[in-house]
């Protein structure tokens, strides 16, 4: 007996997401409507057809969901279904994921699709306090107590979704999308909300498209606000959703595998997707590789292919996502330490430290690019985060957060930047 799930595109149905589960087997069937439409685009470049590839389709599904193994046995427990069911628990949180497309039960389509469901439930102070106390309690994604809140995020951080509007959150119900993701401050990392909050400001800053934030308190808790990229506010004032997924999926790589030393993948593969797919591709490309040297200049370790994405839109149109997920290891590590890692190998090595010219000249020629685009590229661009970005970006932060942390962060990442380019002119 098949079981499916109706998969929603702004009011139209794009595909049926089918689960035989005495097989435990997915398939994926596109309507036809939608597949020969000149508006079509692919819910992941690795489901580009109808497909009964299970473990691509899992692997897609999956990226959907949190990272987090606790989260997923919470959500196991609660739903009744298996935690590594990625449909079961889709049919439970997939009205509003990562990107544009809602997984909707059948007898809740028409429903959703009538706009009666759609509803903003305004949030007091103790309400949104509660909503974070559930998130430190219950190490999940969304709380309890939330029984219509069918939203589901990616990632190993707990966090929460919630919709902005006139300086209102707001719990949205129907089709009524979040606009904002909400992270509480991570225990284990000294102001690790201010670090994420100025390193995309930095992004911002030196010219990378990404993700707006910004940090507020609620109750005794700091949390950064992110505003979802994948969600537009239109001129009516209504946010409509827009499609992206990120390098696992479009891959057909199992998220648990997300780091390049896990079979992950790599930043060969990345460029490589955007020289074949992206609509602007050597906008796009240097845009990556600009990111893959902000991250070598902040020590951002955790800047694995999950925290890269691309923007799907109507007829093809393909764009690397907004920078997000941005934070710096400098503050923590032991300065004398030789053993910092990063997500992806620049070249040969992994090691922060080994990082250097030659290493990018390798990454350049496995990429089937010139070095001589690259390099220059890459200090120019550490140039512009030296000169320009670090400082006026500290100053704005100070404006509403100074603080010592502030101050050594910045400190640290322009002592790294200049050692970063330093080893670029050896």
């Amino acid at each position: 007996m098949k079981s499916e799930l109706v998969i929603l595109y702004q009011g139209d149905e794009v595909a049926r997401l089918q689960y035989e589960r005495q097989r435990d087997k997915l398939n994926w069937v596109y309507q036809d409507d939608w597949f020969r439409s000149e508006q079509f685009f692919p819910a992941s470049l690795s489901l580009q057809q109808s497909s009964d590839s299970d473990e691509t389709i899992r692997h897609f599904l999956k990226g959907l969901l949190p990272d987090n193994p606790e989260i997923l046995a919470s959500w196991g427990k609660r739903f009744h279904v298996s935690p590594r069911n990625p449909f079961g628990l889709l049919e439970n949180v997939g009205e509003d994921c990562a990107g544009a497309l809602q997984f909707v039960r059948p007898e809740r389509t028409e429903l959703i699709l009538s706009g009666k469901l759609d509803q903003l439930i305004p949030l007091n102070d103790e309400q949104l306090e509660k909503r974070i106390s559930d998130l430190r309690m219950q190490e999940q994604a969304i709380p309890l107590f939330d029984s219509e809140g069918h939203f589901s995020l990616a990632g190993a951080q707990t966090k929460d979704a919630l919709h902005l509007k006139e300086d209102q959150w707001h719990r949205p119900l129907g089709n009524i999308p979040t606009t904002h993701i909400l992270k509480p401050q991570l225990r284990e990392y000294e102001n690790h909300s201010l670090n994420e909050h100025t390193c995309l400001a930095l992004a911002k800053g030196s010219g990378l498209p990404t993700a707006k934030s910004f940090l507020t308190t609620i109750g005794v808790e700091e949390i950064i606000c992110v505003e979802r990229y994948d969600r537009q506010r239109l001129r009516d004032g209504t946010v409509t959703r827009i499609h992206q997924e990120d390098f696992c999926q479009a891959l057909a790589i199992d998220p648990e595998n997300k780091y390049q030393n896990q079979g992950g993948p790599t930043p060969n593969q990345v460029i490589s997707l955007l020289s074949t797919y992206s609509s602007s591709a050597e906008t796009d490309i240097n845009h990556f590789l600009q990111a893959l040297a902000l991250n070598w200049a902040i020590a951002g370790t955790d800047a694995h292919a999950k925290n890269y994405s691309i923007l799907h839109a109507p007829g093809g149109f393909l764009r690397l996502a907004p920078l997000y997920d941005l934070a710096s290891y400098l503050p923590y590590r032991d300065p004398k330490s030789r053993k910092t890692k990063m997500a992806m190998k620049y070249g040969h090595t992994y090691h922060l430290h080994k990082i250097d010219r030659r290493q990018w000249e390798t990454l350049a020629a496995e990429s089937k690019l010139k070095p001589k685009r690259v390099l220059p590229l890459v200090s120019e661009y550490l140039e512009k985060l030296r000169e320009e970005s670090l400082p006026t970006t500290h100053a704005l932060i100070a404006e509403k957060h100074a603080c010592d942390f502030l101050d050594i962060l910045v400190e640290q990442i322009t002592a790294h930047t200049n050692e970063c380019l330093d080893s670029l002119a050896v």
